[in-house]
């Protein structure tokens, strides 16, 4: 084993904690690593293959590609996965694979021919962990058959990094979860037409949308003047200000602040906006400059809804028939209009309708339909 210098233990942690937004993740770190602990095979196996699912392993070995995401075009994969030789270590508990399996053994096993000695890989060294889900994930580490096994030396440093990868992964897995979150909802805001608008501890602008650049251009009631939001109607005007002075009060004195809502008349005679205001949760310990202290979401009434039915199947339990019939009634169709698009009896939707109300808490037509309008706004 190369024994790394500072610079090098330095450059290693780098790689780990920001292992998760490269293309193939934490292939930097495992790569380094290996050459440290002249290794030719690396992997983390977060989630072991398993019936129908191929399981996501992160490799680093010459011979393969980076990562295999529920892939079934391997034979560990695809078959010898139940065949692993080192499964269920004690947490966090570096181990070599002959403490829990004989060599002679090895040789023997279908794991060992088709899938170890084709890739000239023979010892073998790891630990379990944790997620941040608690489950278990796997970090392994390889040698050929003619080098020596690992010793103290390989034990010791990959025990110090233990601590190091369990946090890393668990965090980049959180990361990872949440940026896939915000995509989610940045698209399905963008397919609802709702404008959204980012504001500091000044009430300044910070960002905004493609959908609120369209409404400002349209300067029907709102208008972005010097960075700040202003509104044609003196009435909502006065309210905006008020509650956006509620919240940045609030969070001076570390307070939680409310949802704020409001209705913006527009002088072109349209349905007037509907303006929502939504504090965030603010660090006191994060430089609150240019910091988004809330979100501000202006819906059009007019403007076409795509509504994904997924997302409506997913937040209130409904069956797809029913998530096909709450998109209809909210893109303004009524029942009998809905009962012949989807090719069904009007009773059939009445009794969809019914069961629909159960679900979403509502007991009419139009509180269904202004609860899936604004329901993604009011929960994010």
């Amino acid at each position: 084993m190369k024994q790394p210098t500072l610079e090098e233990l330095s450059n290693l942690l780098a790689y780990l904690y920001d292992g998760h937004i490269e293309e193939d993740p934490y292939s930097s770190f495992l790569d380094m690593l290996r050459k440290i602990i002249d290794s030719n095979f690396a992997s983390i196996t977060m989630r072991e293959p398993s019936n129908d699912d191929g399981g996501l392993l992160f490799v680093s070995c010459d011979k393969l590609q980076k990562t295999y995401a529920d892939a079934h075009n391997n034979p560990y994969t695809d078959k010898y996965y139940t065949s692993n030789l080192m499964s269920n270590l004690p947490w966090g508990e570096v181990v070599t694979l002959d403490q829990n399996t004989p060599y002679a053994y090895l040789e023997e096993t279908e794991l060992y021919k088709f899938c170890m000695k084709p890739l000239d890989i023979y010892h073998m060294i790891g630990m379990d962990l944790r997620n941040s889900n608690g489950q278990r994930f796997s970090v392994r580490f390889c040698r050929s058959k003619e080098s020596e096994n690992f010793a103290s030396e390989e034990k010791n440093l990959l025990q110090m990094l233990s601590s190091h990868i369990q946090r890393a992964v668990a965090n980049g897995i959180q990361l990872i979860n949440l940026d896939h979150e915000r995509r989610m909802f940045s698209k399905t805001l963008t397919r609802q037409s709702i404008g959204v608008i980012t504001l500091d501890e000044r009430a300044k602008v910070i960002s905004r949308n493609a959908i609120a650049d369209e409404l400002i251009r349209e300067k029907d009631g709102l208008h972005i003047i010097n960075d700040l939001i202003h509104l044609d109607s003196s009435k909502a005007k006065t309210k905006l200000y008020e509650y956006l002075t509620e919240i940045l009060a609030a969070h001076k004195k570390e307070e939680t602040p409310q949802v704020q809502a409001l209705s913006v008349d527009r002088p072109s005679g349209k349905a007037p906006l509907e303006v929502l205001i939504k504090p965030m949760m603010i660090d006191p310990s994060v430089e609150p400059s240019k910091t988004p202290h809330m979100m501000v979401f202006v819906n059009a009434p007019e403007k076409q809804y795509d509504i994904d039915i997924r997302i409506l199947m997913s937040l209130y339990q409904l069956t797809r028939a029913e998530a096909l019939l709450a998109k209809l009634l909210a893109e303004g169709a009524n029942l009998d209009q809905s009962a012949a698009e989807l090719g069904i009896a009007r009773n059939t939707a009445r009794a969809q309708l019914r069961s629909i109300f159960a679900k979403t808490g509502v007991s009419q037509q139009s509180l269904l339909v202004s609860l899936i309008l604004k329901s993604l706004v009011t929960i994010s």
